[in-house]
């Protein structure tokens, strides 16, 4: 049996083994400083499957339901990925680890950390969201196999609220597209509205969400349909509107 060099195996094991990345992050709650570390995929990826939070000294661990992401250094990259980070409410942090969102009134402050997956095809992304007590603990405000994050509001009242889509819309019909003024048609995928209040888990609200899509959107239930469509750049609608499918060739004027 042959033998390996002391150096060649030490050289192997350390090729097999991913270091850790960390961050560091002023929490407004405590005003102390925490840190994050996160561990790689083997491949030497940016795709990690927990956070470990060190916060007051205390270590707490968090493996996620799916992988999450770092998010890329450029514009362009984070496009050809399907990432998009510029999300009113959000900012992106530093390390590239995660996008934080501020809520509360006068003094009392309080952050979110949103955490991201790899974004596939029409798919929206996984989401891991984590919030921190008075005493700087970190805890799961909110995890969604599916969740596009479109915007993250403080509201007057020290609440949060975290808006977004469990599924991204398909165009189903005409030749326009998002951003087009060609008339078409999309996939009914409305938004769904959370509550955050301080201290707890976020909370889907139907009132919030019917609320938001109607002001947003189109509204016809919390839930995506195959028989419902939103129809965009119809002539003589001011504005789009929700019909069903069966009423696409008519009102895209004979174009599927």
């Amino acid at each position: 049996m042959r033998i390996l060099p002391r150096l060649l195996v030490l050289l192997i094991a350390a090729s097999q083994f991913v270091i850790a990345q960390h961050a560091a992050y002023t929490l407004p709650e405590t005003g102390h400083v925490i840190t994050f570390s996160f561990h790689p995929a083997s491949d030497g990826s940016d795709v990690f499957s927990s956070v470990d939070v060190i916060s007051a000294s205390k270590h707490f661990h968090f493996p996620a339901k799916n992988n999450l992401v770092r998010f890329a250094a450029t514009a362009e990259e984070r496009r050809a990925e399907g990432v998009w980070i510029d999300i009113p409410g959000l900012e992106l942090h530093p390390s590239r680890y995660f996008l934080i969102g501020k809520y509360g009134t006068g003094a009392d402050v309080h952050s979110l950390l949103f955490f991201v997956g790899p974004a596939y095809a029409s798919e929206a992304s996984p989401l891991l969201v984590l919030g921190f007590s008075a005493t700087g603990d970190p805890y799961k405000v909110l995890e969604r196999d599916y969740l596009d994050v479109t915007s993250f509001q403080s509201a007057t009242d020290g609440t949060a609220l975290i808006v977004g889509k469990d599924a991204l819309s398909e165009v189903m019909g005409g030749d326009g597209g998002n951003g087009s003024k060609m008339p078409y048609a999309t996939t009914y995928d409305p938004f769904s509205v959370f509550i955050v209040h301080a201290g707890d888990r976020a909370l889907y609200s139907l009132a919030e969400s019917r609320s938001y899509n109607q002001k947003n959107y189109v509204w016809a239930g919390p839930r995506s349909r195959e028989d419902y469509a939103v129809f965009y750049n119809i002539p003589g609608h001011h504005r789009f509107f929700g019909a069903s499918v069966s009423q696409t060739e008519v009102l895209l004027g004979g174009k599927k």
